[in-house]
C-alpha cells in the first residue's frame, strides 16, 4: 500500500477491497482508515472519483464493519 500511496493514481477498488479485508483479518482499524484516506486524498479535486470508490467498496464495508446496532460508537 505504501508503494501505491506514492503513485499518482487512485488505487483500484479491487486492490482497496483486498487491503481492507487484510486489515480486518489483522484487526487493524488504523490501517483501514489510512487506506480509505489514501483513496480520498488521491482522488483530489475530482469529486466523482471517491464516491465511486466507496460505491464499489460498499458491500465489503458492510460485510467487515461493526454493526451500528451494537452501539459501540456511544461507549
Amino acid at each position: 500500500m505504501n508503494t501505491l500511496a506514492g503513485c499518482d493514481l487512485v488505487p483500484a477498488a479491487k486492490i482497496t477491497d483486498a487491503a481492507l479485508r487484510a486489515c480486518r483479518r489483522l484487526n487493524d482499524f488504523a490501517s483501514a482508515v489510512g487506506i480509505l484516506e489514501v483513496a480520498k486524498d488521491k482522488a483530489g479535486p475530482h469529486k466523482e472519483i471517491y464516491p465511486y470508490v466507496i460505491q464499489e467498496l460498499r458491500p465489503t464495508l458492510k460485510e467487515i464493519s461493526t454493526p451500528k446496532e451494537l452501539g459501540l460508537d456511544k461507549v
